[in-house]
């Protein structure tokens, strides 16, 4: 329902009501109740995919890098092991762990204290330091 107009006081059977214009508002843009919800943890869950990927493809880029070539290329001990590659992977996998805990994570509880919102969002944010 929509206001529409001035409010105004009348009498009616002696009793003093109030008057207030009203119509209906069939907003179809607007979602349910529970997609309103969802859509915090649906942001914060899209937000930390986009840094998984960002993380994980400036990762490889330094694998492929001049200045790792030039390391290995001189450094016999850089690439014992393959320890630059293991690092990568070591790095890749504790971001997939991060994502996955928030994925698992209910749309309720982003919602129910701001206090687990603003601890989520602080978590996503060390991802990218």
């Amino acid at each position: 329902l929509e206001v529409t107009g001035e409010t105004r006081m009348v009498t009616i059977r002696g009793k003093v009501t109030r008057v207030v214009s009203l119509s209906v508002n069939a907003n179809q843009t607007c979602g349910t109740i529970e997609e309103m919800l969802g859509s915090r943890r649906g942001l914060h869950v899209a937000m930390l995919e986009n840094y998984e990927l960002e993380i994980k493809g400036e990762l490889e880029g330094r694998l492929d890098s001049e200045e790792v070539k030039e390391r290995l290329a001189h450094d016999s001990l850089a690439g014992f092991n393959d320890h630059h590659t293991k690092m990568v992977a070591v790095i890749s996998e504790e971001v997939e762990t991060v994502v996955r805990r928030h994925k698992a994570r209910s749309a309720e509880w982003y919602n129910e204290d701001d206090g687990q919102y603003d601890s989520a969002m602080e978590e996503a944010m060390q991802l990218k330091k």
